[in-house]
């Protein structure tokens, strides 16, 4: 799942299709695929992005480590705390919430 993950990020930086911090991607929700959180994220903010995507159809994938990681992963000298992408086929998607569902229900 980590190949997934990162290769649709890797995809959306390449493509400039991605909004990152907590404003940018609540402006941007509608038009996002997914929405990748870290742990980082304050519980407040989680829980209105977190609804806001869903009255959108928009997919949250809980990235399970902190803002420095995912900003190490999207290849950032910064923390990321918060990531909407903007492209990534249904199919990649779709691998990526399954993988998460099945690693939420071992744990």
């Amino acid at each position: 799942m980590a190949k997934t993950i990162d290769k649709v990020l890797k995809d959306a930086l390449n493509a400039n299709k991605y909004r990152f911090g907590t404003k940018e991607v609540f402006k941007s929700v509608k038009g996002s695929k997914l929405v990748i959180l870290s742990t980082s994220v304050e519980s407040e903010n989680r829980s209105k992005i977190e609804e806001h995507a869903k009255s959108s159809n928009v997919p949250v994938y809980r990235f399970d480590g902190n803002s420095f990681k995912l900003g190490k992963l999207c290849n950032k000298p910064f923390r990321i705390s918060i990531i909407a992408l903007k492209s990534g086929t249904d199919t990649q998607i779709n691998s990526i919430l399954s993988e998460s569902t099945k690693e939420q229900k071992t744990s």
